[in-house]
């Protein structure tokens, strides 16, 4: 249990931060609907909105294909990205209610806090470096694009010294953990095994995730040379950084996405940093122009509703726009290009001509499909045989059927094709087979891919309360199904008696038997609760004593296993007269072993091994008799006796 004071403060920031609201204010399309809340899933790609949010519990759950829920801390854990104190933090800020001092200083919880820390130390180091001598290059750059010092203070940008010692010798001076910084991508080792800067001579530009916290950089070199490098690199794929699971700038886009519908893309950092100068904040870049099914999920938390590609209109920027295209048509939104004339630099285009002339650009879009489909209706023979192969992989994209069907029939009308045969060579093109599913990618979103995994919609509850066994076996080999059977057992009585706690007496005799540590402590901690609280112990108030307790996630599922039985005191009846059977099988099992023992000990002689014998066997009848009866009895009875246990 958590001391009382963090539990009171926790308790009044839910009070101060209803859960309807800390959703709402995110997930704009959240409506009433009796005495629930209702939209679709913000975690996953859905039409028919399985989102519910129970404002009497303090809880969500989504009942489709990802099955989360918890409170407003797990929605914000799910929603930004982060962990638990962080979210705490985050609500606390938000509604004024000040922390106990012990959570405040509570230590690294989790082996990914070194390697945040390395990278936040190296953003300030960077951004002090743009400012000092070494950085006036880089500083009068920047300064002659036409950025602000205000902008380049929004956005952290940074100078990383040529030396490639400079961020080495840092690390080293003030005695921090170089392994942090070679994990971060920070710092690399040659083959000598000595260390250097992995950023060297480049203005650096942080790469943050949703909830703002730089998980690395990407670098614009000073020099135009060739003998300097790429003219950009990335941090190179860390357990931080993905560079296909961020979007620059959609920390601080996000709040303008989210009360507008609509996300504009560029290219650049620079691009973005300039849209923000002058007030157009719902601006960011993807990095590389590829999107991915993360990028979709980034783009469907933040609310887009529209968003623009803004490109280059030479052939490559049109390549650019079209692989940007692909890992976004899968979220079914309005999807439109904006291209630039050739050697129009968006940044410039901001700086010298002004928000207004960039909404020109934006007004001037095309829908995604007129601009892929541009000119097809001058192509023949084999052009247009290639030119149709590029619609079909759009079109593989998409994933509603009608609106497939429909974009085949413009096709066949801009084309002159019968609309049976572009449909053919959509069903014989190799990327059909996959289609939207390919690209969707599934669930996306939330506490980022690499850390869940999709449960289709056949008892994902049940698969998850059984298999949560799995950690409290020896050689994490795979639980028996009996040891799964015994866990759900567990996990649905939790749910049972936060349904109705006037069966918890029932339920308590049985704790010490429950094998899997997560639903154990969960059940321990509901009966600290209903024996020191008044009022109902709800999945809301076990979550706020749960803190970040790896249990947290099965509370919600619990309760939803036990929701389709017929009523919780059926379920328990039930589950109770399973665990009796099991005590009884195991019990019996171990007695039928102990007799084999004590036969061999008779037979080497051992003048006790009879009487232990016959004790056994006295034991094992009783269990025999205990079986017999238990059949016969009916559940409640069983149950009451159960509670005597």
């Amino acid at each position: 249990m958590p001391s009382d004071d963090l539990r009171d403060a926790i308790r009044e920031i839910k009070l101060r931060a209803p859960i309807e609201e800390v959703v709402r204010e995110r997930v704009p399309g959240l409506k009433r609907a009796g005495a629930l809340w209702e939209a679709v899933c913000p975690f996953h790609e859905e039409k028919t909105p399985s989102f519910k949010v129970d404002p009497r519990k303090g809880t969500w759950h989504c009942y489709g294909s990802c099955s989360n829920g918890g409170d407003q801390l797990d929605f914000l854990m799910e929603f930004l990205g982060v962990q638990f104190m962080e979210a705490l933090e985050l609500l606390a800020a938000q509604t004024a209610v000040e922390l106990p001092k012990a959570a405040r200083t509570r230590g690294p919880r989790e082996p990914l806090d070194p390697l945040l820390e390395a990278v936040e130390r190296t953003c300030n180091w960077y951004e002090r470096k743009l400012h000092s001598p070494a950085g006036k290059a880089g500083l009068d750059y920047l300064r002659a694009r036409g950025l602000e010092e205000g902008t380049l203070k929004a956005f952290s940008v940074g100078f990383a010294p040529p030396d490639g010692q400079a961020l080495v010798g840092v690390v080293s001076e003030e005695q921090l953990d170089i392994d942090a910084y070679l994990k971060a991508g920070l710092v690399r080792r040659n083959d000598s095994g000595r260390s250097y800067d992995f950023f060297r001579g480049r203005l650096t530009f942080p790469i943050r995730d949703l909830a703002g916290r730089p998980l690395g950089f990407g670098a614009r070199r000073l020099l135009d040379d060739e003998g300097s490098g790429p003219k950009y690199v990335n941090t190179p794929e860390t357990e931080l950084f993905h560079k296909g699971r961020l979007i620059y700038g959609l920390d601080r886009a996000r709040e303008a996405v989210r009360k507008g519908g609509h996300l504009v893309l560029v290219e650049g950092y620079t691009d973005v940093m300039a849209a923000h100068q002058v007030g157009r904040k719902n601006v960011a870049a993807v990095l590389g122009t590829s999107t991915t099914a993360d990028h979709a999920g980034l783009v469907r938390r933040v609310g887009a509703k529209r968003v623009t590609l803004v490109f280059d209109g030479d052939a490559a920027g049109r390549q650019a726009a079209e692989r940007a295209l692909k890992g976004l048509l899968a979220l079914d939104i309005e999807l439109e290009v904006a291209a630039l004339e050739q050697g129009t630099d968006p940044c410039d285009l901001l700086i010298r001509e002004g928000a207004e002339a960039f909404d020109a650009l934006l007004a001037g879009a095309q829908g995604w499909f007129d601009f892929v489909t541009a000119g097809i209706e001058h192509l023949g023979g084999g052009d247009l045989s290639r030119a149709v192969d590029g619609c079909v992989e759009f079109l593989a994209c998409l994933r509603r059927p009608v609106h497939r069907e429909a974009l085949l029939a413009q096709l066949a009308e801009r084309t002159g094709l019968a609309q049976g045969v572009l449909r053919e060579q959509f069903a014989s093109h190799p990327l059909t087979g996959r289609g939207a599913v390919g690209h969707s990618g599934g669930h996306t979103g939330g506490r980022t891919s690499e850390a869940r995994s999709v449960r289709g919609k056949t008892a994902p509850l049940a698969q998850a309360a059984d298999e949560a066994g799995s950690t409290n076996v020896p050689e994490r080999r795979q639980p028996t199904p009996e040891e799964r059977r015994l866990v759900g057992a567990y996990a649905r009585l939790l749910g049972a008696i936060l349904l109705d706690n006037s069966l918890a007496a029932l339920v308590r005799p049985w704790l010490e038997g429950c094998p899997e540590p997560r639903v154990s402590h969960a059940l321990v901690t509901f009966f600290e609760l209903y024996d020191s609280e008044d009022g109902v112990i709800s999945e809301g108030l076990l979550l706020s004593s749960l803190l970040e307790h790896p249990a947290r996630p099965l509370v919600i599922k619990a309760v939803e296993l036990a929701s389709t039985a017929e009523t919780p005191r059926e379920l328990v009846n039930g589950e109770l007269r399973f665990l009796e059977e099991n005590r009884i099988q195991t019990r019996r099992a171990a007695l039928t072993d102990a007799m084999g023992e004590a036969q061999r000990r008779m037979a080497a002689g051992d003048e006790q091994a009879e009487e232990h014998w016959r004790a056994q066997a006295r034991e094992l009848t009783q269990l025999g008799n205990q079986q017999t009866e238990s059949n016969q009895t009916s559940p409640s009875t069983q149950v009451l006796r159960a509670d005597a246990h």
